[in-house]
Protein backbone atom coordinates (compact mmCIF):
# COMPACT_ATOMS: atom_id res chain seq x y z
CA UNK A 1 0.00 0.00 0.00
CA UNK A 2 3.16 2.66 1.04
CA UNK A 3 4.42 1.43 -2.29
CA UNK A 4 1.29 2.20 -4.44
CA UNK A 5 1.49 5.43 -3.06
CA UNK A 6 4.92 6.24 -3.35
CA UNK A 7 4.26 5.65 -6.60
CA UNK A 8 1.03 7.49 -7.31
CA UNK A 9 3.12 10.57 -5.50
CA UNK A 10 5.98 10.25 -7.75
CA UNK A 11 3.43 10.64 -10.87
CA UNK A 12 2.25 13.81 -9.45
CA UNK A 13 5.65 15.01 -9.26
CA UNK A 14 6.81 14.03 -12.50
CA UNK A 15 3.64 15.34 -14.25
CA UNK A 16 3.92 18.37 -12.34
CA UNK A 17 7.67 18.83 -13.10
CA UNK A 18 6.76 18.06 -16.89
CA UNK A 19 4.17 21.02 -16.53
CA UNK A 20 6.36 23.42 -15.59
CA UNK A 21 9.97 22.63 -17.25
CA UNK A 22 11.06 23.19 -20.57
CA UNK A 23 14.68 22.47 -22.34
CA UNK A 24 15.17 24.55 -25.60
CA UNK A 25 17.39 23.54 -27.96
CA UNK A 26 18.96 25.05 -31.07
CA UNK A 27 19.41 28.55 -29.55
CA UNK A 28 21.93 31.30 -31.36
CA UNK A 29 24.90 31.47 -29.02
CA UNK A 30 24.71 35.34 -28.66
CA UNK A 31 21.07 35.00 -27.90
CA UNK A 32 21.63 32.65 -25.53
CA UNK A 33 24.65 34.85 -23.49
CA UNK A 34 22.46 37.50 -23.46
CA UNK A 35 19.57 35.78 -21.79
CA UNK A 36 21.83 34.46 -19.12
CA UNK A 37 22.92 37.96 -18.84
CA UNK A 38 19.56 39.92 -18.66
CA UNK A 39 18.34 36.51 -16.14
CA UNK A 40 21.55 37.33 -13.89
CA UNK A 41 21.14 41.38 -13.78
CA UNK A 42 17.32 41.51 -13.34
CA UNK A 43 15.80 38.43 -12.53
CA UNK A 44 18.55 36.76 -10.11
CA UNK A 45 19.14 34.08 -12.32
CA UNK A 46 15.70 32.96 -12.06
CA UNK A 47 14.78 31.56 -15.94
CA UNK A 48 11.30 31.11 -15.96
CA UNK A 49 10.77 34.66 -14.28
CA UNK A 50 12.79 36.25 -17.13
CA UNK A 51 10.67 33.97 -19.54
CA UNK A 52 7.43 35.61 -17.97
CA UNK A 53 8.36 38.50 -18.19
CA UNK A 54 9.29 38.06 -21.79
CA UNK A 55 5.90 36.31 -22.39
CA UNK A 56 4.02 39.53 -20.48
CA UNK A 57 5.83 41.94 -22.48
CA UNK A 58 4.93 40.29 -25.81
CA UNK A 59 1.59 39.80 -25.00
CA UNK A 60 1.39 43.95 -24.40
CA UNK A 61 0.90 43.18 -20.63
CA UNK A 62 4.22 45.25 -20.03
CA UNK A 63 5.40 48.30 -21.81
CA UNK A 64 8.58 49.08 -23.35
CA UNK A 65 10.61 50.59 -21.01
CA UNK A 66 11.48 53.34 -23.20
CA UNK A 67 7.71 53.99 -24.41
CA UNK A 68 6.95 56.77 -20.97
CA UNK A 69 10.17 58.77 -22.05
CA UNK A 70 9.77 59.05 -25.91
CA UNK A 71 6.05 59.82 -25.11
CA UNK A 72 7.51 62.67 -22.23
CA UNK A 73 10.06 63.72 -25.23
CA UNK A 74 7.16 64.17 -27.56
CA UNK A 75 5.18 66.19 -25.50
CA UNK A 76 8.34 68.24 -24.98
CA UNK A 77 9.19 68.75 -28.71
CA UNK A 78 5.27 69.80 -28.88
CA UNK A 79 5.61 72.13 -26.59
CA UNK A 80 8.60 74.04 -27.57
CA UNK A 81 6.96 74.04 -31.25
CA UNK A 82 4.50 75.65 -29.86
CA UNK A 83 6.71 77.97 -27.65
CA UNK A 84 8.07 78.75 -30.62
CA UNK A 85 5.44 79.84 -32.75
CA UNK A 86 4.28 81.89 -29.84
CA UNK A 87 7.84 83.78 -30.09
CA UNK A 88 7.85 84.43 -33.69
CA UNK A 89 4.04 85.77 -33.30
CA UNK A 90 5.31 88.16 -30.00
CA UNK A 91 8.66 89.47 -32.78
CA UNK A 92 6.52 90.07 -35.61
CA UNK A 93 3.75 91.96 -33.54
CA UNK A 94 4.09 95.58 -32.59
CA UNK A 95 4.28 96.20 -29.00
CA UNK A 96 0.94 97.92 -28.00
CA UNK A 97 2.23 100.61 -26.06
CA UNK A 98 4.29 101.84 -29.10
CA UNK A 99 0.86 102.28 -31.00
CA UNK A 100 -1.97 104.06 -31.85
CA UNK A 101 -5.14 102.93 -33.97
CA UNK A 102 -6.53 105.63 -36.13
CA UNK A 103 -10.22 106.53 -36.75
CA UNK A 104 -9.69 105.29 -40.05
CA UNK A 105 -8.35 101.57 -38.49
CA UNK A 106 -4.71 102.29 -39.72
CA UNK A 107 -1.92 101.68 -36.78
CA UNK A 108 0.14 104.36 -36.23
CA UNK A 109 3.49 102.84 -34.88
CA UNK A 110 5.69 105.71 -32.34
CA UNK A 111 8.68 105.97 -32.36
CA UNK A 112 11.58 107.46 -30.35
CA UNK A 113 11.31 111.13 -29.23
CA UNK A 114 7.99 111.47 -31.42
CA UNK A 115 4.38 112.32 -29.18
CA UNK A 116 1.26 110.34 -29.81
CA UNK A 117 -0.35 113.54 -32.24
CA UNK A 118 2.95 112.71 -34.49
CA UNK A 119 4.37 115.97 -33.75
CA UNK A 120 7.95 115.99 -31.73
Amino acid sequence: MEEEQARIDFEKSLEKLKRTTLQIGRIPEQTKTRFLEIAKEEFANDYGMLLKWLVDYRDGLLSNPNEEILAKIEILANEISKLKEDFAKHIQEPKKENQIVMADGKIKRIGRGEKENGHI
